[in-house]
């Protein structure tokens, strides 16, 4: 097992602009159709995973967690070349967007056979789930920035939990909100109903650059409270100290 939760995420901290404007309205129509069942994330709480750095003591080394665990690959993961894959790939800003699919309307594409439009807030377990994808991908071209990235850290000893098969594909910019304790069903999906139809309304365009992406570890999934949060390059040294527990 991981000793700790270390990812590479983006949006991790304070928001500002169109992000914290769209995570605020979000928990507010949860908390109206869920009430005290909601346990919302603080705004700082909120981000979105890029790929995680879970380790697993294997021997004398450190292995990547999902690495070991779905490709029964035993490398130790290179800390510097995850660095230099996350600065190239956010040196320029990745355009990203939530929102503005409409259920009416036939769908340019399909996140895990779903519309697009039901895919951008679902209850997943207990925890609510914001979903996004880069803007380049919206119109169901074959550019997919975000799988791309996920993939490419493959050289560098890193698995992706959603590429647990070669031809696996995962675009999705994942954004959990809150989860909530054990809320109605019929409360939940008058939820996930009255986010998506705001979010088929007004989409929230946004863009992940470098200074939004950290290093983040934590006792919790949740990345709350963080034990450590580092820009890009994050220190070798510090990232394996968490890693190893």
């Amino acid at each position: 097992m991981g000793s700790r939760f270390i990812s590479a995420v983006a949006f991790y901290g304070p928001k500002a602009g169109r992000l914290r404007e769209l995570v605020a309205g979000v928990q507010d129509l949860i908390a109206g159709h869920v009430g005290g069942d909601f346990r919302p994330y603080t705004p700082e709480q909120v981000h979105a995973t890029l790929i995680a750095l879970n380790g697993v003591r294997d021997g004398g080394t450190v292995v990547n967690e999902y690495m070991l665990e779905l490709a029964g690959q035993r490398r130790e993961m290179d800390l510097p070349r995850v660095m230099d894959i996350l600065a190239r790939r956010f040196a320029t800003p990745l355009p990203v967007r939530i929102g503005g699919f409409r259920p009416d309307q036939a769908p340019p594409f399909t996140s895990r056979g779903q519309h697009p439009a039901q895919r951008s807030f679902s209850v997943q377990d207990r925890a609510f789930v914001l979903v996004g994808w880069p803007a380049e991908s919206l119109d169901g071209g074959p550019a997919r920035p975000l799988d791309d990235l996920r993939r490419e850290m493959n050289a560098a000893g890193l698995l992706h939990r959603y590429h647990a098969h070669p031809g696996d594909v995962d675009n999705d910019l994942h954004m959990v909100v809150g989860h909530h304790a054990g809320a109605p069903a019929a409360a939940l999906g008058r939820a996930a109903a009255a986010v998506r139809d705001i979010l088929a309304c007004r989409a929230a365009d946004l863009a992940i650059g470098l200074p939004d992406v950290r290093i983040v570890a934590a006792d919790s999934h949740t990345m709350a409270p963080p034990l450590y949060v580092s820009g890009i390059p994050a220190d070798e040294a510090s990232v394996r100290d968490y890693l190893t527990g």
